[in-house]
C-alpha cells in the first residue's frame, strides 16, 4: 500500500498472545485487573481523540484464524479492505474475528469464495507464514502491537502520536538530502 505518496506501507501478521487457546479466554487470567483499567482508559482516549469506535471485550481472542484470513486475502489480491474489515469487525464489535463463520462472512462481503477459505483454515495453509513473521519480529525486538519499522530501522513500538512518525520520517528525509516530509513536491 502507497500511502500519501510518500511511504510504503507492509502490514504483516503478529500473533500478541499466542498461549491464548482457540477459544479464547477471560482478559484476567492473562493480565492484572489494574492493568486492564489502565488499558481501557488510554484505548477510549485514544479513540475519542481520532474519532474511532474501539470496544473492548472482555474476552481475549486467539487471533491465529483472523490473520491467516488476512493472508488469504493477500494472496488475492484483496488484503487491504479485508485486514480493514477485520479491524472494523473487531473494535466495532460487528464480528468475532476468531469464529470461522464470521471470517467467511467478513471474506465473502469483499468477493472472496467462503468455501475456500475456510478450507485454507482447516488445513493450516497460514501457520507458517504466521509463525514466521512473529519469529521475524521477535528478533528485531517486537513484542507489543502495534509496532512499525519506519525506514527499515526505526522501531516504533506502541501507539505513538502523528508528530513521532512525522519526526522519524523528517530524520529519514534528512538522512537522505531530501525536502521535509510535509512540504509539497
Amino acid at each position: 500500500m502507497r500511502a500519501a505518496g510518500l511511504v510504503d506501507v507492509t502490514w504483516l501478521p503478529f500473533e500478541l498472545h499466542p498461549e491464548v487457546p482457540r477459544e479464547g479466554m477471560p482478559r484476567e487470567r492473562l493480565l492484572p485487573p489494574d492493568y486492564i483499567a489502565r488499558v481501557r482508559r488510554n484505548v477510549d482516549a485514544m479513540a475519542h481523540e481520532v474519532g474511532l469506535v474501539m470496544r473492548t471485550k472482555d474476552r481475549l481472542i486467539n487471533t491465529r484464524l483472523a490473520l491467516a484470513t488476512a493472508e488469504f486475502a493477500r494472496e488475492r489480491g484483496m488484503f487491504e479492505p479485508v485486514h480493514r474489515a477485520l479491524f472494523t469487525a473487531h473494535w466495532e464489535g460487528t464480528a468475532e474475528i476468531d469464529r470461522l463463520a464470521d471470517l467467511q462472512r467478513i471474506a465473502a462481503e469483499h468477493g472472496l469464495d467462503p468455501d475456500e477459505l475456510g478450507h485454507a483454515l482447516a488445513d493450516g495453509r497460514y501457520e507458517p507464514v504466521i509463525d514466521r513473521h512473529r519469529a521475524d519480529a521477535a528478533s528485531v525486538g517486537i513484542d507489543a502491537i502495534p509496532s512499525h519499522i519506519v525506514g527499515g530501522r526505526y522501531l516504533l513500538v506502541g501507539a505513538q502520536p502523528v508528530s513521532v512518525f512525522m519526526e522519524v520520517l523528517e530524520r529519514i528525509a534528512a538522512e537522505h538530502g531530501e525536502r521535509s516530509v510535509d512540504q509539497p513536491r
